[in-house]
């Protein structure tokens, strides 16, 4: 099988040790699909690319190896825009999420540029404002979930259709439900503003996305999002090492 080069923009995503001073780094392409690559020597202090494997670092990346392998050669890495900022643990938490979670969900052989719009318009929000970081994160998670179709519109309520009532409980058969049809305990019930607080998530962009500790409303449909998308990823340690630092 013929050998090639393919050269795409990318933004890095797990870069992990090898033998030798190398990496295998994962990235996720402009159109959304998951490729690996090895590079040899990458973290050796005199490697002119030390510096492009930062997770969540927008780089320009070639590939050489056979169509379909499994693992190709990285060959070229030039770093073009990266969103870790000097001495801000929580954006650098963030980024560890963001690039934990993207890696779990994209694809070898599968393309899905919306993967590739979102994660990038996240890197440049933290890079811009790494104090909102809990923000951007709320907001990936938000649209990540909405990605693998697992988060209904809120627009309507999924029982009854009610688009006027407060939604007040979540559920994986249903999503989003409101008091019309709903009978739950006040103390268990969503606090009044949570279809208002989606509506924010779903029509601002990541770098106005609304500050999930803002409202009563946004902390619990923050605490919803998040804990669906890790009961389904399983497994996020970067999302236990946030909680004992952070949340």
């Amino acid at each position: 099988m013929e050998r090639m080069i393919r050269t795409h923009s990318a933004i890095v995503l797990r870069p992990t040790p090898f033998e030798e001073g190398g990496l295998v780094v994962s990235f996720l392409t402009e159109h959304g699909e998951r490729l690996v690559g090895l590079a040899r020597g990458a973290k050796k202090p005199t490697t002119k690319w030390v510096s492009s494997f930062e997770p969540l670092g927008l780089v320009k990346v070639s590939f050489f190896g056979k169509e379909h392998a499994e693992l190709k050669r990285v060959t070229r890495c030039e770093l073009v825009h990266s969103p870790m900022t000097l001495g801000h643990l929580e954006s650098s938490l963030v980024v560890a999420c963001l690039a934990d979670v993207f890696d779990r969900v994209a694809r070898e052989g599968v393309e899905d540029d919306r993967l590739f719009r979102l994660l990038s318009a996240c890197a440049r929000s933290l890079k811009d404002v790494p104090s909102r970081s809990m923000a951007v994160l709320a907001y990936a998670e938000h649209w990540m979930l909405h990605l693998m179709g697992l988060l209904p519109h809120p627009r309507l309520c999924g029982r009854c259709g009610n688009g006027e009532a407060p939604l007040v409980l979540f559920t994986q058969d249903h999503g989003w439900c409101c008091a019309a049809c709903t009978p739950v305990d006040r103390r268990e019930a969503l606090p009044p503003g949570a279809r208002e607080h989606l509506k924010l998530l779903r029509t601002l962009p990541a770098a106005e996305a609304p500050d999930p500790e803002g409202t009563e409303a946004a902390r619990a449909v923050t605490w919803i999002l998040r804990d669906r998308l890790r009961r389904e990823l399983g497994g996020l340690k970067s999302y236990e090492v946030l909680e004992k630092l952070i949340v």
